[in-house]
């Protein structure tokens, strides 16, 4: 019972609702979206209000918590009021709090001309339907905006016959006595009030705690969610466009509380935040620097698991300039995690040891050597789905060996193949086709071993080739460069050996060269 008090339903009539909203009683955070609703909702709404329709209720938080909010409602300025504390700041429903407050106040001073006029609706009493005021023509009618102001609504009335007033009256005793439901949550955690309000989609659009922690750091400099928009387009340009806003989220748990639930950062202080936001700038950059450069990783998508960005940030930010023996620690790490698929399965508390890692780094040891971890050959025999971790481990493995083009011995541009990301850029070394040709099935040939890089032009060309066939178009002068890169056997380069046998040994090398990688960081 102690619980379901801090969660109170009132009804409150609509014309003191929009009273208390006008004497700042009710306030409007800056987290909150600006007006999306079309014509067609403004007036679905007054109908519906109207006729006495449910139109779902109102989401209030009570708090004594200080959230930067919102000086008008719709471009309707509100007179500046005492800030006192607890205030009730909407949740959810301000798109049909700011209609009716802007429906009701259309003729008033705004600073958004346009939307005033969408606002502006008038009641047709001969029809009994709402239009907007241009649609209303020579039509008798009254504007909204005047049947709520008693003063208005006098100067009005005597336009009109005697059962046009009747209407009118029962018009205006509809929309003051309205009764709107308003749920008003109090004494919760800020973590709670976070929950709840991730849970809400009345309006079709999941929220998140980034909203709410907007208003919570909000100031004339700092904007927490331009700067997360920020981020991710500068991620964009950078072809790192895949990185969401839960990811950045809970790296920015990270840098400031220790965690990777973003939920956590609803108890952070906000100079915390703050001053968290601007190292996540920073370390990110430095992150996708080092994959990008050290790793030659051109797009996230590649990354096994897309949360391995969280231990390099965190890197990045415990070692803004790391020497040669904590970058080759990052570089082991990496491999360690991609090629064991160590996020497979229980993955917060892994990278919460990670982190715990990083650290170590920085103070100077190597928790990454002497590792016991094995590259298994089943990481290779797994089936070739683009998109799965395996595949994405895999290629992250083969990028490194600076592939090179099969038809004209050229480095492959990985900045195109990799940007891209899509199956054209992949070559089944023996065609599938082919191989179904000659009795080997399709999950027998499709398999991670069988993989290489090549440019999409020139798996066309080879498209269903025998290899034997199309290994002769290799040019001599760089023959060995573009087999060495490609992880191609002694044995396979006449193109004549058995595919079983080729995929044995070709999963040697690739295995081989990947315990490389886990030991030594390198090639």
């Amino acid at each position: 019972m102690a619980s379901s008090s801090k969660i109170t339903p009132s009804s409150p009539r609509l014309a003191s609702l929009l009273s208390d909203v006008e004497r700042g009683n009710i306030k409007i955070p800056v987290f909150q979206r600006e007006y999306i609703w079309s014509d067609e909702q403004i007036i679905s709404l007054l109908d519906s209000i109207y006729r006495g329709y449910p139109v779902g209720s109102l989401l209030m938080w009570s708090t004594r918590e200080e959230l930067k909010h919102e000086r008008n409602v719709g471009g309707f300025s509100l007179p500046i009021t005492p800030e006192d504390y607890p205030v009730n700041y909407i949740l959810d429903g301000q798109q049909r709090l700011t209609t009716l407050y802007g429906v009701f106040h259309s003729d008033e001073n705004t600073a958004d001309t346009e939307l005033a006029d969408r606002f502006n609706i008038c009641y047709l009493p001969d029809e009994d339907t709402f239009a907007h005021h241009l649609a209303a023509g020579g039509k008798d009618k009254i504007h909204l905006n005047a049947i709520l102001d008693t003063t208005k609504l006098l100067i009005e009335l005597p336009k009109f016959n005697d059962d046009q007033k009747a209407k009118i009256a029962k018009l205006t005793e509809a929309f003051k006595d309205y009764e709107f439901p308003i749920v008003t949550i109090r004494e919760r955690t800020n973590k709670e009030v976070c929950s709840i309000f991730q849970r809400i989609n009345s309006s079709g659009t999941p929220l998140s705690n980034l909203e709410l922690l907007t208003a919570w750091t909000w100031s004339d400099q700092f904007d927490l969610r331009r700067e997360i928009e920020a981020l991710l387009d500068s991620l964009k340009d950078k072809g790192y466009e895949e990185i969401d806003q839960p990811l950045l989220m809970r790296m920015l748990a990270s840098l400031t509380c220790g965690t990777i639930d973003s939920d956590d950062l609803v108890d952070v202080d906000p100079d915390a935040l703050v001053d968290g936001m601007k190292l996540l700038k920073k370390s990110i950059k430095a992150a996708v620097d080092f994959l990008e450069g050290q790793l030659k990783i051109k797009n996230v998508v590649f990354l096994p698991f897309p949360i391995m960005l969280i231990p390099i940030v965190n890197f990045y930010a415990l070692i803004p300039k790391p020497n040669a023996i904590q970058l080759k620690q990052l570089k082991k790490w990496f491999w360690q995690c991609s090629l064991t698929l160590r996020y497979k399965a229980g993955t917060n508390r892994l990278v919460l040891e990670d982190l715990g890692k990083m650290e170590i780094v920085a103070q100077g040891s190597s928790p990454f050597d002497g590792t016991q971890a094995i590259v298994k050959s089943n990481l290779f025999s797994s089936t070739w789905r683009i998109n799965s971790t395996a595949a994405k481990a895999a290629l992250c493995l083969m990028a490194q060996l600076r592939p090179r083009s099969f038809l004209t011995g050229s480095e492959v541009d990985l900045g195109t193949v990799l940007s891209s990301y899509n199956a054209r850029q992949f070559h089944h070394i023996y065609p599938k086709a082919y191989l179904a040709a000659n009795g080997v099935n399709f999950h027998q040939a499709n398999v991670i071993s069988n993989i290489c890089f090549l440019s999409a032009s020139e798996n066309n060309a080879i498209s269903d080739k025998n290899p034997q066939e199309y290994f002769k178009d290799i040019p001599d002068d760089h023959r060995t460069e573009i087999f060495e890169a490609a992880l191609i056997p002694d044995e396979a380069r006449n193109g004549d050996l058995p595919f079983e046998d080729f995929i044995t040994l070709r999963t040697e090398k690739l295995i081989a060269v990947g315990q490389k990688l886990l030991e030594t960081g390198s090639i």
